[in-house]
């Protein structure tokens, strides 16, 4: 009895002392003070890239920029070359700008105000306003004159039967490519029946190549006769032509027994220039061989089959039927 006492006193005591500590700390705070640092912080430029605000060699210069009347020219572009770096800026409505950053001594500043021609002078870092002036205007048309065109069409010539579709023609302008109204590059194939028709061609001079199919979008080899090549173009033409200087290598290849052989594989190329070199052919059944479309030249000819092969170093082809080209006949064994 007397512990269940003494248990009740000590919970009663623990009570009281605990709603007295609970009610001091809820005593308001005392409130601080606000934090005041005693110097003001030293902050970097925000907008100085090539820290020029704190080179004290830097200067600058004032300049305004004006018309030959005296009138102010907004919106100038002024650009300074100063070590790796350029300074620029932009001339204000009444014509005034601020170059900062200058290094002393001369330097080379460029104006630029369309349509005022451009201006490059020497200046240095000075007080005062440098007054720059520009020259007048450059006169420039509202409007481009029309390019004079026509037609140009025709139907390509050779001396041979062979049909001539699929050559594509050529025309290169002869006057430089910078000039206004200049003519430019213009190309077409020629149909099944050997005709081509350029549309809307610029009058001018040209310069004409013809190139057969497979060389289509290169620079050789050029067909086209020398009477041809130049062409002076003023006025429609509807029944041109277009004269082709092109001849041939044919021959036979043959073992050294006399016998056909099938398949050999012939090359021909520029005598002296192995870069340029047409599509290779092959003999047929009865060893003949046919490398048509050769500018009048010398060429190379050469041909293999199995281990064997025989060349001739040098063979004149002319215009027209294609020339014959006697090789040697060689030993032809297969490759084991």
């Amino acid at each position: 009895m007397q512990r269940l006492a003494l248990i009740f006193t000590v919970l009663v005591f623990s009570i009281v002392i605990g709603g007295f500590l609970a009610r001091r700390g809820a005593k308001p705070a005392e409130p601080q003070r606000e934090f005041e640092p005693s110097t003001a912080p030293a902050l970097s430029h925000l907008v100085d890239p090539l820290g020029l605000a704190s080179d004290p060699a830097s200067a600058r210069l004032s300049v305004q920029i004006v018309d030959p009347a005296g009138a102010p020219i907004a919106g100038a572009a002024l650009v300074v070359r100063a070590g790796t770096a350029p300074i620029w800026a932009f001339s204000a409505a009444d014509g005034t700008a601020t170059l900062e950053g200058l290094q002393p001594g001369p330097s080379r500043l460029a104006v630029l105000a369309f349509p005022h021609p451009g201006l490059e002078l020497d200046i240095e870092p000075s007080p005062g306003v440098r007054r720059i002036e520009l020259a007048a205007p450059a006169t420039v048309q509202s409007t481009l004159a029309d390019i004079p065109r026509s037609t140009f069409a025709g139907r390509l010539r050779s001396s041979g039967a062979e049909a001539l579709a699929g050559y594509e023609i050529l025309l290169l302008p002869v006057a430089l490519p910078n000039q206004l109204g200049g003519a430019l590059p213009r190309q077409c194939v020629s149909d099944a029946d050997g005709k081509f028709a350029f549309d809307g061609l610029a009058h001018g001079r040209y310069l004409l190549k013809v190139l057969p199919e497979w060389a289509s979008g290169g620079s050789w080899p050029d067909l086209s006769a020398e009477t041809s090549r130049a062409l002076d173009f003023h006025a429609e033409i509807q029944d041109g032509a277009i004269e082709l200087a092109r001849g041939g290598v044919a021959g036979e290849v043959r073992d050294d027994l006399g016998r056909a052989l099938e398949g050999a594989l012939v090359l021909v190329n520029e005598a002296g220039n192995e870069a340029r070199v047409w599509p290779p052919s092959s003999s047929g059944l009865d060893g003949r061989f046919l490398v048509q479309d050769l500018p009048p030249g010398k060429y190379r000819v050469s041909c293999r089959a199995g281990e064997g092969g025989s060349t001739i170093e040098e063979i004149t082809v002319a215009a027209g039927a294609p020339t014959e080209a006697a090789l040697p006949r060689f030993a032809a064994r297969k490759r084991l």
